[in-house]
């Protein structure tokens, strides 16, 4: 398993922890109440129940009673004696449940602490190799070229994320008819090597940068291949304020590291209307996963990218009220598709 990927595993079993962990904690909080109710119901017969354990018949006797109304005390007596005796014995398995979840607790909490410490150091290791890896591609220059800067333009002015793709297949789309006609011309001209490599060239376009898109063998887990750890708030085709969902949201731990849900090139790195941090990803044959709402970024437009490479963290969350979301869309040429089936 490669260091990002080990990460993402960190990460999940962090969020399962830290949940587990809370959820114990409530527990404690519940038991605790129900302890202090309990003490505060019995406080007031101890000093009776105390009395009578050690002076029962001056008790009983301070005052003359008649026959039937002695009888009447001592059958209140017995029930206050098994009353008590009832609530003592509640209070001793809440203690004992209590005893047990501090345990549990205080062992939860030394393994959580533990795996944010190896999450830590998992995620400066996957941080310096993106920075890296984008190190490297700026100084071959393959990040500045012509076509990416008019690529990443093209998106930046989009109004919509279909908008952007849309744009980018139009790019794609007039640079590939570029190359076609010009390979027709020079096959009229008889310049058979100059129109073999303009075609090729028109071919490598079509094909796009990446292997395309298979779903993952029969058996295999879905959503082993999640681009985040996390839970999902809405699926493909759940009911959103717009409509059917085009794509999926998840909702990662804090600062999440982002995985590279393909292998193929970045067509757009940075900020993107309301969406926060966005990358789109183009993984061959005009397939291209949009990846929205991050904190950070670790990619840059025009980059070469593998399967799972780290494309950058999910915002700092601390479990106020608007916990940051990544939305993942799978579109092919202008459609959105259903992502889960590739992930």
């Amino acid at each position: 398993m490669d260091a990002t990927a080990q990460l993402q595993d960190t990460e999940q079993r962090t969020a399962d922890l830290a949940a587990r962990v809370a959820a114990l904690q409530a527990e404690q909080a519940r038991l605790r109440a129900e302890l202090d109710r309990d003490s505060a119901e019995v406080a007031p017969m101890l000093p009776l129940a105390a009395r009578l354990a050690r002076y029962p018949a001056d008790t009983l006797l301070a005052a003359p009673l008649p026959p039937d109304r002695a009888i009447t005390g001592l059958l209140v007596v017995r029930g206050l004696s098994a009353r008590l005796e009832q609530q003592a014995g509640a209070i001793r398995v809440r203690r004992a449940e209590l005893a047990r979840l501090d345990d549990d607790l205080t062992h939860e909490g030394a393994r959580l602490a533990d795996l944010r410490r190896q999450q830590a150091a998992q995620r400066d290791v996957v941080a310096r190799a993106a920075q890296r890896a984008r190190a490297a591609q700026r100084q071959s220059s393959s990040a500045a070229t012509l076509a990416d800067r008019q690529v990443e333009d093209a998106a930046r002015q989009a109004s919509s994320l279909q908008d952007a793709v849309s744009r980018i297949e139009a790019l794609e789309q007039a640079a590939e008819d570029r190359l076609e006609r010009a390979a027709q011309q020079a096959a009229r001209a008889h310049r058979a090597d100059e129109a073999a490599a303009a075609h090729a060239r028109a071919q490598a376009i079509a094909q796009g940068p990446g292997p395309g898109l298979t779903a993952p063998p029969a058996g295999t887990p879905a959503g082993r291949g999640a681009p985040v750890p996390g839970t999902i708030v809405t699926a493909w085709g759940g009911s959103t304020e717009a409509g059917p969902a085009t794509g999926i949201t998840y909702a990662p731990p804090s600062g999440a590291t982002v995985r590279a849900p393909c292998a193929g090139q970045v067509d757009f790195a940075g900020p993107f209307r309301s969406y926060g941090q966005m990358a789109i990803l183009d993984c061959g044959r005009h397939y291209r996963f949009v990846l929205a709402g991050l904190g950070a970024l670790a990619i840059s437009t025009g980059q070469t990218l593998a399967k799972g490479a780290p494309v950058g963290h999910m915002p700092d969350w601390a479990g106020q009220a608007g916990r940051p979301t990544l939305f993942v869309q799978l579109r092919q040429g202008g459609t959105a598709i259903d992502p889960a089936p590739f992930l």
